[in-house]
This record gives C-alpha cells, structure tokens and sequence, in this order.
C-alpha cells in the first residue's frame, strides 16, 4: 500500500515536471517554427526596391494597412489607432521607415518575420491584432514589394502609444501560447478546378484583405475560428456580417453590386459606416477593378463552386404589413413614421446621395439585429465616400425613445423590410446601450 503511494505521488510528481519543461518551452517560443524564406536573409537591391514599389503599393492598399496605422487627422502609417479588446487597448504602431520609432531598422528578413510568422524586431511577439495569422499567407515577392514600398514612404517621427490593461504588461512572451492553438500554418488557396479569378480573389481574402479578422467569431482567446470563417463576428459592440455566399446572395449581392460596394462604400444594399468605411475609404476603392471583382468572384461562389447571384428582397411579412390595432408591430410602425419616414422614406425608399434605403438593406435583413440597434441608438455621423458622394449624419434616438418603442421600432422595420420574424426585445435593446 506504502509503495503503491509513493509511486503514485512520483508519477504526479514527474507529470508536473514535464508540464513545467513542455510550459517552459512554449514560453521561450522552442515550438516556433520560422517560415520565412532562406533567401530573404539578403537585402534587396536598389534595382529591385524600385521596380517592386508599384506593386507594394497596389498591396498596402489590400491589406488596408493605412486604415488600421493612421489617424483620421493624423500623418499617414504613423499609428495611434485605438482597438479595444476585452483585455485592453492596443494602439497601431508607427509603420513609416522612421529608425526611431516606425520600422527604419527592419531588415528585409525582419519585415517578412513580421508578416509571415508574427514576431517583431525587438519586440518579440507580436499582438493579434497586427492579423498575422491572415498575412502569413503571403508569398516572398509579395512581402518584397510591401517591404519596398513601406519603405519609400515619408519617415513620420511619431512615438507609439502605450497600450492599456493586459497588453501594457509584459505578456508577449506568453503568445507563444496563444499562437499554439490559434494560429494555424494554413496556405494560400490554389484550387487548379476554380478560375483564376476565383484563386486571385481567394488569396486577397484570405490573406492581406483579412477580411475573416472581423467577419469571423473568434473563441474565448480572442482567436479567430477558422472553422466558421466568414459567418459573422462582433467588433466595437456591433455585429459584422456573415459574408459566406449564400448569405450575401440572401443579401441580395451579386458580383457587380459587392464590387461597387467595395469600390464605392455605396450599393442598393446599403452604404459602409463604422470600421468598413475605414475599409471601403482607404483600402478597397484605391485598389485596381479587377483585384475587386475577383473578391467578390471568391466571396460569391459557394462551397460547391457556384457562383451565386443576388436572391430577391424579401416580402413583407404579414404582421408588418396589416399589422393589427394596438399591437407591438403597429405601435412599431407608428413610430418609424413619426420618426424615420421623414428622411428614410415611408416605403423605406430613402433619398439618392443623402439617406440610404431600408428597403432592400442588408443590415436590416441580418439574423442578428444588434447592429440595426446600435444605429438606431447612435447614429451615424455624415460619411463623405471616394467618389465625392455623401451620406448626412443620422441622429441616434437613445435619449429620445425608450426600449419599447425602438425595440418596436426596429422588429417592424425588419419584418417589412428584412424578411424576419423574431422580434427585437427591450433587453437587447438595454444590453446596447451599456
């Protein structure tokens, strides 16, 4: 009996020993792999800097890199930018060629670690929020010319911000652990059965575009769940479309709508506010035609290899359309009428160039009504897009209604419009406003 224990007190002795030696070698990153390429360790000649620096332009631009390293006042590349996670604040670092405080003393070894593997001269680790894990994808001569381009750009001598909460401590060294179990060593998508518009799309997607890094859930780590790619996330307390094909077909989408979306920020589903006017504003509407069209080539096609075209809006629904004396969907459509027919239209038809239509919106028609309820108790400010179009300031309604009468609001707007049944609580109203 004596020896039985000793043994087993020796065996969870030496199971506590390896988990200290396996936690140690994560730690000090033993189980990272680089995947950078040999020939990168050479520096690129002035020759090839300069032939390469169209092309790293025409890849900042995918990659939207000015839109998450500039503030909207702010010098281009020089960061500042704020994104808030449940554990802190991390600021976008200064990315001009500044030696001080951008990216001046990156090798051209240095830059493809970053992209490629995630690890940052000097710095080590570094944060999710540089999307790594999307931008790993990339090839060596792409990473070139980005690498080029980045640094031709103006030197901006601007320090970086310190970041808040859990990423102001020194906690890079434990992403080696993160990185464990969220950071995939996927490749970029070549399907030799699909177009090469489809595989050029694919490789813009999935890589510098990282469109997943919103449009996806992410797990309890913040990781992003690649197994439900391009379903849908949440960012900044609103939910972000589901952009599979079948969804954006639902939406009413086909490939010339989502390009002029893309291109524009303005389409008969809707026009880009928040986080994707950052996006249609810095990245997708400077980017050529065609990069855009094959985007929206792989973002059309289903699993099946099908490229779907737009479903049509959907019906009324009869409770909104005849809706009843005294019921939640009368008192519903009242206020829209008192409220929003003014500017959005009583049919939801809105008004060319100022107010966007609620008829046909994909917003409206999402499962999810969280960000139709953020709008509606926010607002959005007046959104000026690339091709000299404007959108005017919408009020937000927090202060001049109550939860019963937006979550009434909103369930007959979605119904009339959006095709859904399930009707918006003051709950869910309440949670937005916290």
């Amino acid at each position: 009996m004596v020896n039985s224990r000793r043994l087993t007190r020796k065996i969870i002795y030496a199971i506590i020993i390896i988990g200290i030696i396996v936690a140690l070698a994560i730690l000090f990153g033993l189980f990272r792999q680089s995947s950078i390429d040999p020939e990168a360790e050479k520096p690129l000649t002035s020759e090839q800097v300069a032939q390469l620096i169209p092309r790293g332009r025409e890849l900042a631009l995918a990659g939207d890199c000015f839109g998450c390293h500039s503030l909207p006042e702010g010098p281009m590349a020089a960061g500042g930018v704020p994104i808030s996670t449940p554990f802190g604040t991390i600021y976008s670092t200064n990315i001009t060629p500044d030696k001080q405080f951008g990216i001046g003393n990156y090798t051209r070894a240095d830059f493809h670690r970053a992209l490629k593997d995630g690890i940052g001269k000097d710095k080590g680790n570094l944060f999710p929020a540089m999307p790594y894990v999307f931008t790993h994808i990339t090839t060596p001569e792409d990473l070139d010319a980005l690498y080029a381009y980045m640094m031709s750009i103006p030197p901006m001598p601007v320090p970086n911000k310190d970041n808040t909460g859990a990423f102001g401590l020194p906690v890079r060294p434990f992403m080696n652990f993160w990185t464990l179990f969220n950071f995939p060593d996927h490749q970029a998508p070549n399907d030799p059965h699909r177009s090469a518009e489809w595989n050029r799309g694919a490789y813009i997607v999935e890589g510098l575009a990282h469109c997943g890094a919103c449009h996806s859930p992410r797990n309890f780590m913040m990781g992003v769940d690649f197994s439900r790619s391009l379903e849908g996330g949440e960012v900044d307390n609103m939910a972000i479309p589901d952009i599979t094909a079948p969804t954006l077909s639902k939406h009413g989408y086909d490939t010339k709508s989502l390009s002029q979306f893309l291109q524009t920020g303005i389409s008969p589903q809707g026009t880009s506010f928040a986080g994707m006017n950052t996006v249609t504003h810095f990245s997708t509407s400077q980017m050529k035609p065609e990069d855009v069209n094959d985007m929206a080539i792989y973002l059309l096609t289903d699993k099946n290899g099908q490229l779907l075209d737009a479903q049509p809006a959907p019906q009324p629904l009869a409770q909104a359309a005849n809706p009843q004396a005294n019921s939640l969907m009368e008192a519903g459509r009242l206020t829209y009428m008192s409220t929003c027919a003014g500017c959005h239209g009583v049919n939801g038809e809105g008004i060319p160039n100022g107010i966007p239509a609620l008829k046909g919106n994909a917003i409206v028609m999402m499962d999810n009504p969280q960000t139709f309820i953020n709008v509606v108790l926010n607002g959005i400010p007046t959104t000026v897009f690339p091709n000299g179009q404007r959108m005017y300031a919408m009020p937000g309604f927090a202060d001049d209604l109550d939860a019963q009468e937006i979550a009434d609001l909103i369930s007959w707007a979605r119904a009339n419009w959006g095709g859904q049944e399930v009707p918006v609580t003051t709950d869910q109203v309440e949670k937005q406003k916290k």
